[in-house]
């Protein structure tokens, strides 16, 4: 069974680029148009990996993933940003435990290492917390 990624974007053109950038990789990608939807689609099937914009009308990126931290922690979780600050990086490091904190327009390559690299993580520390 394929790794489960969420893409969270409230650009419809964006999202889309990141569907096709991760198209080619051995994932089922599913994607939401607000936090309020990524919220309930994870209520619904729980994701290996979650990449959300910070920049939405109506909960930040930032707010989803200490939302998702602490209802999903289990979940990997990445940020992408096209306008970086102190602020939201320190709450996005500090409070929602994201993996990586990527900067817009993000290389294709940088995407798919990252998500990749955060799912190792993940087993690994699932593997751990199971004693194995």
């Amino acid at each position: 069974m394929n790794p489960t990624v969420l893409l969270v974007d409230d650009n419809h053109n964006l999202l889309r680029g990141l569907m096709r950038t991760l198209s080619e990789q051995p994932l089922d990608v599913i994607c939401a148009r607000s936090a309020e939807e990524a919220m309930h689609m994870l209520k619904r099937k729980g994701v290996d990996v979650i990449v959300s914009d910070e920049s939405m009308q109506g909960m930040k990126g930032t707010e989803l993933l200490c939302w998702v931290a602490e209802h999903f922690p289990e979940t990997a979780r990445i940020i992408l940003t096209g306008q970086p600050s102190v602020p939201s990086m320190q709450a996005a490091i500090n409070e929602a435990g994201v993996y990586r904190y990527l900067l817009k327009p993000v290389k294709e390559l940088e995407l798919v290492k990252t998500i990749w690299d955060a799912l190792e993580m993940h087993a690994t520390d699932q593997a751990a917390a199971s004693g194995n």
